[in-house]
């Protein structure tokens, strides 16, 4: 049977309020993506990427 809830890889929530600005460019950048992800997915790669790119987290 699959599993239902958080994935395992993400066992925090934290909620977010996101202007109508930033939830078009979200909506954007997933129309772009391939293979399809969700707002969560997206939002998370979104920060991960800048993260990285400016040097707050090392690749892993």
């Amino acid at each position: 049977m699959a599993q239902r809830g958080r994935p395992v890889e993400f066992p925090i929530k934290k909620l977010v309020a996101l202007n109508d600005e930033l939830l078009d460019a979200i909506e954007v950048f997933r129309a772009q993506a391939a293979p399809p992800i969700n707002q969560s997915e997206a939002i998370r790669k979104i920060l991960r990427d800048w993260l990285i790119g400016n040097g707050y987290l090392s690749v892993s």
